[in-house]
């Protein structure tokens, strides 16, 4: 005894007793698949073999319900039966919060398959959805089927509701269909800097996308909506160096973003958080405009990201690679204090001659000193004379400056100070003692 069954007739998944109204009852055996076998109406989901559709008359007592021949069990297990009605649920779940966002459109549940092929097996029924933006093909399995089995259902989907229809995907966040890659820093132009969780894509999700198709995680009220995100390393240019010493600057890993679908050679998907009721706020279609306007935002600040790690790699090369400044150090030479001049006598000064003004001595040096009383002969000093060329290349070490010694440590006392100290002694014994300190 069961609730649901598999209609031939009209590909889709019939409940009971709601859905009961315009069924045939009974066995209702027709050709259903294009041949000429007569075939049962009703399969069930388990074991696909034919069902009767039992309490379906006007004035029966039962209730309507579909049942197997002869009022046998399924064969299935009891296992499979129950995973079936619980993936069935799931999808019917979703159904009924699509009818309740889009009450316009037409939802309904059906088991697409190509015209001479069966539905795919363990799959739950797909959510047909036809509205005014067209037909959207909703599938919400607890696990992706097989390659073989993933092809057959895409192309009953392009079969049946024409390659126009949207084929839309939602998994669950299990790890067979949720890996994670770690996470991804972003901060897109004009939004706040986040964190977006990246996945590595199967091969039946790169399938679905290659098809034409959208995958989502939904989870609860949040969805996740993929974005290829390509990981490479900048090669250095002409005139750049990406040797940078702070790890901070590690820029020469980089990535760029492929949307709004990933492409097949992505190094991994990242994922847009987004709610299902802000994908569904249009008219019986999966509205994506606020998540493709954050990847596209991504994509904007991507290229100024690259202009600006160029830019400071082309900075880094010029100030490792600039010439070294070729300025020979200047020679400084402390003067030492000149000695007081001792007075010329009358000797020295007779003996030493003194050059002419209109002489050829340009290299002597002569003072003046001025004269006191009229007529008196200026004493000469002696000439410094001009260094010659070869002792100029070699400068003599300038004459060690003289250090006064540090001075005397407790302070010297002179005698005098001594003497004013015993004085003021006295002066304090005197009046102590009244006067008897004069008595000596």
């Amino acid at each position: 005894m069961g609730d649901s069954a598999w209609d031939r007739k009209t590909r889709r998944l019939v409940e009971v007793p709601g859905g009961a109204a315009g069924l045939e009852p009974g066995l209702a055996r027709g050709r259903y698949d294009g041949s000429s076998d007569l075939l049962g109406r009703y399969v069930c989901r388990a074991c696909t073999q034919d069902l009767i559709l039992r309490g379906a008359k006007p004035g029966s007592k039962k209730l309507p319900h579909f049942s197997h021949q002869n009022s046998q069990g399924c064969p299935a297990s009891a296992e499979r039966r129950r995973r079936i009605e619980l993936d069935d649920q799931v999808v019917i779940d979703l159904r009924d919060r699509l009818i309740r966002a889009w009450p316009d459109a037409t939802v309904t549940l059906e088991l697409p398959h190509a015209p001479g092929e069966t539905p795919v097996a363990g799959m739950p029924p797909a959510i047909v959805i036809c509205g005014p933006q067209g037909t959207v093909v909703v599938e919400r399995p607890p696990s992706l089927p097989g390659p073989e089995q993933l092809g057959t259902r895409l192309r009953a989907v392009r079969a049946r509701y024409g390659a126009g229809a949207s084929h839309v995907w939602f998994l669950a966040k299990d790890p067979l269909q949720f890996a994670r890659c770690g996470k991804l820093n972003v901060a897109p132009r004009g939004r706040d800097r986040a964190v977006h969780v990246t996945i590595a894509p199967t091969e039946q999700q790169l399938a679905i996308v290659a098809a034409g198709g959208g995958v989502y995680w939904l989870d609860g009220q949040q969805v996740l909506i993929p974005y290829g995100v390509h990981d490479f390393a900048h090669e250095p240019g002409q005139k750049e160096d990406w040797g940078f010493t702070d790890w901070r600057r590690s820029w020469r890993n980089d990535w760029f973003i492929s949307h709004p679908l990933p492409a097949r050679d992505a190094s991994r998907w990242g994922l847009v958080p987004s709610s299902l009721h802000q994908l569904t706020s249009a008219k019986a279609t999966f509205d994506l405009a606020e998540a493709r306007d954050l990847m596209q935002r991504l994509e904007d600040v991507q290229r100024a990201r690259w202009r600006r790690r160029r830019a400071d790699a082309a900075e880094l090369y010029a100030s490792r690679h600039a010439p070294a400044n070729l300025v020979a150090p200047t020679d400084i030479t402390v003067a030492s204090p000149a000695a007081p001049a001792e007075p010329a006598t009358q000797e020295s000064a007779a003996s030493e001659p003194v050059p002419s003004s209109g002489g050829s001595h340009t290299g002597s040096l002569t003072t003046e000193e001025p004269t006191g009383v009229a007529g008196a002969a200026a004493p000469a000093v002696a000439a410094v004379p001009e260094p010659s060329a070869a002792s100029s290349s070699v400068e003599s070490p300038a004459p060690a400056v003289a250090v006064p010694p540090p001075p005397p440590y407790p302070p010297y006392s002179t005698p005098a100070a001594r003497v004013v100290r015993q004085g003021r002694w006295r002066g304090f014994l005197r009046r102590v003692l009244g006067g008897h300190g004069n008595e000596r």
